[in-house]
């Protein structure tokens, strides 16, 4: 519907027209042009007596806007606003439709101006959004309308703000014209709102968007003080009037938490819900660190866009490592907060600064988190306010806009060896496969062919214990699975009742896969099979236990990070102590590289043989990945095992012939996450 009637922004502009009529001041200057000297030097000494008097009549003006000043300044903005829309009404009295349908869609746009005005830029996106909060298309498409029209033509005058604020006392300084903004937005919605029911229809419950409890409470303030002044106070009633509307009318006082403590509440109930796993509490409780280290621990409905990018600004200041554990002077283990690790970033960055060749060669930690850490910072600190917004809209923060945040983050200050970014590109933007040999180096140690002891497992010895440690890496080797994947499979995840067994990686109680693309059925090698992996599964299965490696299940770590942390990282570290091969500066090859490894070995199989079983879409079914090509959408289906078996036996090629040794499962005490305390004793490097 067009909206040609002329309404508030008529009144706005007639308003705001300056008078013709020549104040008294240009009056006595043009008198003083034609009167006779002695006239006007005794007229010019009436005009400094004026102004002098002027001057001490001039009130003083309070600096600060106050709560008790919100009521009047709603007061004043909602009569003023609807005896304009009443006078355009009486001017037009034929366009009842289009007066009525003129309302709504300006009672809607200042509720948005009042508590979200970051969804009228006018763009797709908050076209998009009106949409989703249950707008037509006709009545999107004018509120965007209307939205693009006051971008020039501001729908609230900055004239008439300030003239408000200096009848109530108080100065028109830029904060005080922010603060009461809102609430003059949120008078001008009551009046178009109140202006239909003045032709005789009102809205609809719920066809304008409630305001937030401070707003509202001021909208009915006002009604019961005008409900009073007509003498329609309830007159049987034993409470006066003004005692009325003192007791009745008083917000609730609602208690708003913190964001440290609302931060626990949401994530105890996602996890509840199912939503998150646990391995969300560590991403959840380092943004929020970062937030309260930049800002203090705000209360949540005050968190403002310029607390994010004060949390924006301390990324470059963190070393690429901190929070780590550690022993004070007493012994006693604490934690480095987030104060010491800027204080140590900043130590670090001036030694960069100053000697960046030396700060190389001597192997300082980097400092400034990547860009992808950043990103998943503000992400978890915007998925808080998602679920404050669902859950409680009233107490949560407004005008909050991440994306102008995220778009300013910066890649970290390149120092000494450490990788460049360009363009959300790394310089060598392909990741480096391992070494065929040196990973078969990895599975040619104690951990496979004889260890001293559960907790000595990189020293040599005559005993092999048949748990995560020993099973995941040639698992992931020779499937092309994830490590999350495998070390994160449930025992039911493994089908041995069938003519070729498999791992079905799909999403569990433990843990949750990548993509929908990931969940598949993987054949399980014959090598892997011959080490007794069966009787493992079934011993695991008739101990009652849920995960398959139960010593990699933590509450909050993730299954790659206990697998990283037991075995590949110390393991890595004892074979090669001073990198291998394929090491870029700080940067060796990894467990994501023994995939990279693995898709080459298979490609370079196909080049070979140049046999379909080998082709992309079945590396891509093996691997877990979406087929984005016209080869992947020929295969709807997913591949079965027996379509994939042989790609798997190609992998496992790469194992060592590692010897069979009777099942030796951990004591069941030890079936679980964790190691007895004490210090022990640390293995040599391997030669």
């Amino acid at each position: 519907m067009a909206l040609y009637r002329r309404g508030p922004v008529f009144w706005w502009k007639s308003r705001l027209r300056f008078s013709s009529v020549p104040s008294h001041h240009t009056m006595v200057r043009i008198s003083l042009r034609t009167a006779s000297p002695q006239q006007a030097r005794s007229r010019a000494a009436e005009l400094d007596l004026a102004k002098d008097a002027m001057m001490e009549q001039m009130p003083i003006l309070r600096r600060n806007v106050k709560a008790e000043d919100m009521p009047g300044l709603y007061k004043r903005a909602f009569e003023r606003e609807l005896d304009r829309v009443i006078m355009a009404q009486f001017q037009e009295p034929g366009r009842v439709d289009d007066h009525l349908a003129f309302n709504r869609h300006y009672a809607r746009y200042f509720t948005l101006l009042a508590t979200e005005p970051q969804v009228l830029d006018g763009s797709l996106e908050s076209y998009e959004e009106l949409r989703e909060r249950g707008l037509n298309d006709a009545d999107a498409d004018a509120l965007t309308a209307l939205a693009t029209r006051h971008k020039r033509q501001l729908p609230i005058s900055r004239g008439q703000l300030m003239e408000d604020l200096r009848e109530q006392g108080i100065e028109p300084g830029e904060r005080n014209l922010a603060a009461s903004g809102r609430v003059v937005a949120a008078a001008y919605r009551n009046a178009n709102i109140v202006a239909c029911s003045e032709l005789g229809s009102p809205l609809a419950e719920g066809d304008i968007w409630p305001l937030p409890p401070q707003l509202d409470w001021l909208a009915r303030t006002e009604e019961k003080l005008a409900s009073a002044s007509h003498g329609k106070a309830d007159t049987n009633s034993d409470v006066t009037p003004s005692e009325e509307s003192v007791s009745e009318e008083e917000p609730a006082q609602v208690e708003v938490p913190l964001i440290s403590a609302y931060a626990q509440q949401a994530l105890a109930k996602k996890i509840n819900d199912g939503a998150w796993d646990k391995g969300r509490i560590r991403d959840i409780n380092g943004a929020v660190a970062i937030f309260i280290a930049a800002n203090g621990d705000l209360p949540v409905n005050t968190i403002a866009q310029k607390h994010l990018i004060a949390m924006k600004d301390l990324f470059p200041r963190l070393p690429v490592v901190y929070g780590r554990e550690r022993k004070n002077q007493n012994g006693e283990k604490v934690r480095e907060t987030i104060e010491e690790a800027l204080q140590r970033g900043d130590d670090l960055r001036e030694k960069w600064n100053a000697d960046p060749i030396a700060a190389d060669a001597e192997g300082l930690p980097y400092v400034g988190l990547s860009l992808t850490t950043q990103r998943k910072h503000m992400t978890w600190i915007s998925a808080l306010v998602t679920h404050l917004e669902g859950h409680d809209p009233a107490l949560a923060p407004k005008a909050l806009n991440f994306t102008a945040v995220r778009k300013t983050l910066v890649n970290p200050k390149k120092q000494g060896e450490r990788h460049s970014v360009k363009n959300n590109q790394k310089r060598n933007a392909g990741r480096l496969p391992w070494d065929r040999d040196e990973l078969r180096q990895m599975l040619e140690t104690p951990v496979w062919y004889g260890c001293s002891g559960l907790w000595n497992r990189f020293e040599p010895g005559d005993e092999v214990i048949h748990d995560g440690s020993y099973w995941v890496l040639p698992l992931v080797i020779s499937t092309l699975a994830r490590s999350d994947e495998i070390a994160g499979l449930a025992v039911a995840d493994v089908v041995l009742d069938c003519d070729i067994p498999y791992l079905h990686i799909r999403e569990n109680s433990l843990r949750r896969i990548k993509t929908v693309s990931s969940t598949r059925k993987v054949p399980i090698a014959k090598k892997i099979l011959a080490l007794g992996f069966r009787d493992y599964v079934l011993a695991m299965k008739q101990a009652g236990h849920r995960a398959l490696f139960p010593e990699f299940e933590h509450d909050t770590m993730e299954f790659d990070k206990c697998f990283y942390k037991d075995l590949f990282g110390p393991l890595r570290s004892l074979v090669f102590p001073h990198g291998t091969s394929r090491k870029r500066g700080r940067k060796d090859v990894d467990v994501p590289s023994i995939r990279t490894m693995g898709f080459n070995v298979l490609r370079d199989e196909e080049e070979r043989t140049g046999r379909q079983v080998f082709n992309k879409a079945h590396r891509q079914g093996l691997g877990g990945h979406e087929p984005n090509d016209t080869e992947g959408r020929h295969y709807d289906d997913d591949f079965e095992p027996h379509q994939l078996v042989e790609l798997v036996e190609v992998l496992a090629e790469l194992l060592p012939e590692i010897p069979r040794r009777p099942l030796n499962l951990r004591p069941s005490e030890h079936q679980k996450f964790g190691k007895p305390r004490g210090r022990r004793k640390k293995p040599t490097a391997f030669c």
